[in-house]
């Protein structure tokens, strides 16, 4: 099965000791959802930067209807298996979960950043809060989850993605791109089976990284990821679930991301 992997390097190269990263998308999406800012960025500031499709998704092969957790996890393997040496893993909503359920198994894997990520328990607790609290964003997912993205509106998935401030024309350009998820995947993040913790010396450093203004990912949950793994954790004031896609928001996500690999030397 081949798998969409894309590349982005620095225009003198990488530093041979410096770790590549890896970027995960979250549920919908695709490798193409960090193409456009945040692997020519990363790129810039010396990083080589990779991007990989799971399974079914962007422009990769195999079906994903009734992929698992553990299918996509056997896609990020594979996606380093191919990249070699050393990574850091940057893993965004359902991607961020899937990072988790890496880190106890690879020494390969020096670092991550989970991204408005999926906490270890899951979703029961943010479905719930979603339905209460933004039940059109709700009823958006499940349209476009059983019809496709043609059937959602921009307005609301405006909520659920993107700042106030972006423009209608962001939007727009999102919408077509978006995809159906595994239906197996919907089931099982409400209750998946609890990452298993990096022990001893190999622990790679975590940061978790998200904002106060996103409707799919609440700051408890932040906070309930930071706490499972010892992580850092920096909440954006004012910053949404799309912190990749957002006008406004991916440079100053980015900056802190970089900002915290090098704090920790990387």
């Amino acid at each position: 099965m081949k798998l969409e992997l894309l590349h982005c390097h620095p225009a003198e190269g990488a530093p041979a000791e410096r770790p590549s990263l890896l970027f995960i998308h979250g549920s919908y999406c695709g490798a193409w959802v960090w193409a456009e800012r945040f692997m020519p960025f990363f790129a810039r500031a010396g990083f080589a930067t990779h991007a990989v499709s799971l399974r079914g998704h962007g422009e990769s092969e195999g079906g994903f209807n009734y992929a698992s957790l553990g299918d996509y996890v056997t896609d990020i393997h594979t996606a380093m298996d191919h990249i070699g040496g050393e990574v850091i893993l940057i893993g965004h909503s359902l991607g961020g979960l899937l990072v988790q359920h890496c880190l106890a198994d690879d020494d390969r894997i020096k670092g991550a950043v989970l991204m408005s990520s999926v906490p270890p328990s899951g979703l029961m607790s943010s479905a719930l809060h979603l339905s209460m609290f933004s039940p059109e964003v709700c009823l958006q997912f499940g349209l476009l989850q059983s019809l496709g993205p043609t059937m959602i509106k921009g307005d609301v998935i405006r909520r659920a993605f993107f700042s106030d401030s972006t423009p209608t024309e962001s939007v727009a350009h999102l919408l077509p791109r978006l995809q159906k998820e595994s239906h197996r995947i919907c089931v099982e993040l409400l209750n998946p089976a609890r990452p298993r913790l990096p022990l001893g010396r190999r622990r790679p450093a975590v940061l978790v990284l998200g904002g106060d203004r996103d409707v799919l990912v609440p700051s408890s949950a932040l906070m309930e990821t930071a706490t499972y793994f010892g992580a850092d954790l920096s909440i954006l004031t004012g910053a949404p679930h799309g912190l990749m896609l957002d006008d406004c928001w991916w440079e100053p996500t980015a900056e802190r991301t970089l900002s915290w690999l090098s704090g920790k030397g990387f």
